[in-house]
């Protein structure tokens, strides 16, 4: 019965199946349906199901289809053409294309698809007489087109053939004209040979018409040498002066490690929305690469040019602020946050943003009632979770001051009651060394003074030492100078911690010298060290870093002295190696690094 049904369905369709009994009926019936459904779908379905001899005689059905003189179908052609390269490649039966695509040829000459599979499939199986007539006979059916010599050199680069290349793409210049739309082959040519300058010049040109190229320019010219990134900069920054060749550069440069150079670069392109579109685009990466202060300008730029969009007013305003104070510049930030602005917005939205970030700024300039007062006056306009992400802003802010009792009563009204890293600190500065090693070996970050700070945690039995956390306070309020002379002061009076203590002392002391000089007394506490503490961990480190500083400061023989101390007199620390290769270097003979490869 249901092949009846089905074969009077086909009949309707006009499908003529001849029965003989009903289980032949029913073979006819199914086989009908299968040849009634498009053969290229079937191609695909079979080729899904990895069943790669059913897909390729689909595919030719596709082809014999298709291919009809006078009523051909072009986007068939190539599906099929693809397919069946895809098909036969896999089963190792690469040559098999050859001849199916050699008709195709007859009926459509120039066909890129057709042509560009013939001339992959010959360079990959090195038979370069053929490929070289097969592209002969491909720019004789599509004169003035640059595809032939594209196709052909992209081939020959992928073989790393780049001389053979240079003459493809050479003649392609003399006979289509200096662009010819191949400036990008020309360009990854120059690449190939380590011509940088004229890559650069190539990738330029390619960008006019070719904008999609930029990410490729990027990916190639980024790994550029040193010695001719000046060249590529020349090249990239000549007039005119438009936004894509700069973008380039300006990407290159975050990418050689110049964050400054880039956005110069960028700057200087006249501001319209596509230009404030690639400068939002470019301060996202400066934030990503943790280069704050070219962010903010970057932000201040975008926000100067005053958009229509109030958000994006709003959106700027935030990301420059923010950048400034990341970058250490508080005063800034908080000049930036204070703007008045023009746009429409809810005061609400306004306060919700910009706020945090005031707070965070009034607390590093330990303006803590200034703080207290601005939250206290938008307490109305902020909601639960706003009002949460500026408590440890606002504790700081009271730390900075001195405050340690407002900074206590801050923290009481807030969700930081729990929170390991603030209890610790407080624990701390209030001498209770137990409470605070307990809490700070728990918290989530790890800053340099956290790291400071657990050092000495764990090198003291000492329980209480109000002291000591008034030395800590003395960082937290930016005192470094009253915060190392009470850490010399106590290295008498805490046993095994005195060498951390005077380590932490010397590297505050230098930290405040200027960049040709340092402090003698970080010397006088590095020597101290080593003198009164040789067994402790951090002589070697004293005598490393008191080299370095000898060295940046031009003292050469100082600087060996103590290299070479620490490599006969601790020839077990794991600072070694590193000091071996500073004294190599410093004398002109740098090892060769067996690990470069």
């Amino acid at each position: 019965m249901v092949a009846w049904v089905m074969t009077c369905a086909i009949l309707h369709a006009g499908v003529e199946p001849q029965i003989v009994g009903a289980q032949a009926g029913t073979s006819i019936v199914t086989a009908a349906v299968t040849d009634s459904i498009d053969p290229l779908a079937r191609a695909l379905d079979a080729e899904d199901k990895r069943d790669l001899k059913k897909a390729a005689s689909a595919y030719r059905e596709v082809l014999q289809r298709s291919s009809v003189p006078g009523a051909s179908d072009g986007d068939r052609i190539d599906m099929a053409l693809l397919g069946l390269e895809r098909i036969w490649a896999e089963m190792g039966a690469r040559d098999s294309i050859l001849p199916v695509v050699q008709r195709v040829i007859v009926l459509r000459p120039a066909d890129p698809t057709a042509r560009g599979i013939q001339l992959r499939t010959l360079v990959g199986m090195g038979r370069d007489d053929e490929a070289k007539a097969a592209f002969s006979g491909w720019r004789r059916s599509a004169a003035g087109d640059g595809a032939p010599f594209r196709e052909y050199a992209r081939l020959l680069l992928a073989a790393g053939r780049a001389q053979a290349a240079d003459s493809v793409l050479g003649e392609a210049g003399r006979l289509l004209g200096a662009a010819g739309m191949i400036s990008g082959e020309v360009a990854q040519l120059h690449v190939a040979l380590g011509r940088w300058s004229a890559a650069a010049v190539a990738f330029r040109q390619s960008l006019i018409d070719q904008p999609y190229l930029e990410t490729a320019a990027m990916f190639a010219l980024q790994r550029a040498p040193l010695a001719v990134r000046d060249s590529i900069r020349t090249v990239l920054r000549a007039d005119p002066v438009t936004l894509l060749p700069r973008r380039l550069l300006a990407t290159l440069e975050l990418t050689w490690g110049e964050p400054r150079r880039a956005w110069a670069a960028l700057s200087s392109v006249q501001a319209d929305d596509s230009t404030a579109a690639s400068w939002r685009a470019f301060g996202e990466r400066a934030e990503f690469a943790q280069s704050w202060l070219v962010a903010r300008d970057v932000w201040l730029a975008v926000l100067a040019r005053r958009s229509t969009d109030p958000a994006g007013q709003l959106e700027a305003q935030q990301h420059a602020a923010q950048a400034a104070l990341s970058a250490g510049d508080a005063t800034s930030a908080l000049e930036i946050v204070r703007r008045p602005s023009n746009a429409k917005l809810e005061p609400a939205l306004r306060v919700r943003t910009l706020l945090p970030i005031e707070i965070g700024a009034l607390g590093e300039l330990g303006r803590g009632a200034e703080a207290q007062k601005r939250l206290d006056d938008s307490a109305k306009l902020l909601d639960e979770q706003t009002r949460a992400a500026m408590a440890r802003p606002l504790v700081a802010a009271w730390l900075r001051a001195g405050d340690l009792e407002r900074a206590q009563s801050a923290v009481k009204s807030s969700d930081l009651v729990d929170d390991d890293e603030t209890a610790g600190w407080l624990a701390l500065y209030q001498g209770d060394l137990v409470t605070a090693r307990k809490r700070l070996v728990r918290a989530e970050t790890k800053r340099i003074e956290l790291v400071d700070a657990l050092g000495l945690l764990a090198r003291t039995r000492i329980t209480s030492s109000p002291s000591l956390g008034q030395a800590f306070l003395f960082l937290a309020r930016r005192d470094s100078s009253a915060a190392a002379q009470r850490f010399i002061q106590l290295a008498d009076s805490v046993g095994d911690a005195a060498p951390a203590l005077l380590a932490l002392a010397a590297r505050i002391e230098a930290a405040r010298s200027d960049a040709a000089r340092v402090s003698p007394r970080a010397f006088v506490l590095w020597d101290r060290i080593v003198a009164t503490y040789p067994r402790s961990p951090e002589a070697p480190d004293a005598l490393l870093t008191s080299a370095r500083a000898l060295r940046d400061a031009n003292d050469k023989a100082g600087a060996i002295a103590r290299y070479e101390t620490l490599l006969v007199d601790y020839p077990e620390s794991a600072l070694l190696p590193q000091a071996r290769r500073d004294l190599e270097r410093l004398r002109g003979s740098v090892p060769p690094n067996i690990f470069a490869h």
